[in-house]
């Protein structure tokens, strides 16, 4: 299998487009990431599992002490992938792969703004009722345990009833969201990484 490199079409239609200023990500909740997210049409497939692309973005986050640091050739570096500009020539980057059926995976990168730049990695189905199962292998209370052990604090954000929707890790220059999604309608307490956003 081969890493995707094809850029994601989001990027210059979005520039023109408000539908893409919310995110389309078939949540659990009605909140939704403050970030654009699209699936590329026909994304090739990646050559690492999930568990391993979020090391990477652990890795990517770990290296990271402020926004200026996510510039798209160590964003690239980090996540092992070749970012591709926008077709209108702007400062955002993007690109997309498959994982195990039906899943695949969209990074993001508006670094219009040197030292305000926003990073966000995204797990997109093809189907809205998919089980998160073949993703989920680093579920989401491990992920969020290795952020704490790079030194960030954690305050979680939730909604009626106490429901989880996302939660804030921080540390000196860096902010990271993280939101979570039940594993399947038969496992709905056991949460994945659905979003990772910076900041």
């Amino acid at each position: 299998m081969r890493l995707a490199h094809s850029i994601i079409p989001l990027l210059a239609a979005c520039a023109t487009l408000p539908a893409c200023s919310q995110a389309s990500m078939s949540a659990p909740s009605k909140e939704e990431p403050a970030v654009t997210t699209a699936t590329p049409s026909a994304p090739a497939a990646s050559t690492q599992d999930a568990a391993q692309v979020l090391q990477r973005v652990l890795a990517l986050i770990e290296g990271s002490h402020a926004l200026s640091d996510l510039t798209p050739a160590r964003v690239g570096q980090a996540m092992g992938v070749d970012l591709e500009r926008a077709r209108d020539g702007s400062a955002q980057y993007g690109v997309g792969a498959a994982l195990d059926a039906p899943w695949s995976y969209t990074i993001e990168l508006d670094a219009t703004s040197q030292d305000a730049a926003k990073f966000a990695f995204n797990f997109t189905p093809s189907a809205a009722d998919a089980s998160m199962t073949p993703i989920c292998q680093m579920d989401y209370d491990a992920f969020a345990s290795r952020l704490e052990a790079l030194g960030f604090t954690r305050t979680p954000y939730n909604a009626e009833h106490g429901r989880l929707v996302k939660e804030w890790f921080d540390r000196p220059g860096l902010r990271v969201s993280v939101y979570p999604q039940g594993e399947s309608d038969g496992a709905a307490e056991h949460r994945c990484v659905r979003t990772v956003t910076i900041p």
